[in-house]
């Protein structure tokens, strides 16, 4: 990104957004405000894996603006871009989670897009068959974290949105080590589901099994809590 595009980019985003547009919550869903409110007054650490943008979209922008520390992780180079301008702070990086350490391939249409993903069968229905191709490293939730200053560091929250990766993406992580106060996930075959149709599902069974409760429920996110 050269510094025009920088200027553009803090104007028309970061600018509007906190001088101009005074907004509530960030979130798709006003999955922000449950969040926020969940810690009420807390400054701890969140994880956001599939972080798309620092403020469109974003689970974590309120805990950013109360001074938490992050770990931001998305497959596109772009939104890391974004990251690190606008959230210098926080550990930013562009990187595949999996559960191995390897290599896999992206899909997608536009380097910066929510919808972009790891996931081919996803990719599959979103993209209309219409995508493009790259490569990008992966790494486990677990080794990621031991490779950062929060190595052994309670988690407080966990973002994961990661179109169709979600699952992978929980057992890439060493529960017994990590263990988040609160995780919000996608459930993105489900639709307004009800309470019975979310038991069936593979995460809300994975999740239960490390003894979270399901706790907030919206369009396609849903939040547990330990």
């Amino acid at each position: 990104m050269n510094i025009y595009e920088k200027i553009r980019m803090f104007h028309n985003i970061y600018f509007k957004n906190n001088f101009f547009i005074k907004k509530k919550t960030y979130s798709m869903d006003g999955e922000d405000l449950f969040i926020n409110n969940f810690f009420k007054h807390k400054i701890g650490l969140y994880v956001d894996v599939g972080a798309y943008h620092p403020l469109e979209l974003s689970n974590t922008y309120l805990l950013h603006k109360r001074k938490w520390e992050g770990i931001n992780i998305d497959i596109n180079s772009l939104s890391i871009e974004y990251f690190d301008f606008l959230r210098p702070n926080d550990i930013n990086l562009n990187l595949g989670v999996a559960k191995k350490n390897s290599t896999k391939i992206i899909y997608f249409q536009k380097n910066k897009s929510p919808l972009n993903t790891l996931n081919l069968s996803h990719a599959k229905k979103i993209f209309s068959n219409k995508f493009k191709k790259k490569r990008i490293k992966t790494k486990t939730l677990t080794t990621i974290l031991d490779k950062t200053k929060f190595k052994g560091k309670e988690i407080d929250f966990l973002n994961i949105d990661t179109e169709g990766n979600d699952l992978e993406v929980l057992k890439s992580l060493d529960f017994k080590r990590y263990k988040p106060k609160l995780i919000c996930v996608e459930l993105i075959d489900h639709f307004n589901p009800d309470q019975k149709e979310i038991k069936k599902h593979k995460i809300y069974k994975f999740l239960v099994n490390k003894k979270y409760q399901l706790v907030w429920s919206g369009h396609f996110s849903h939040i547990f809590k330990l």
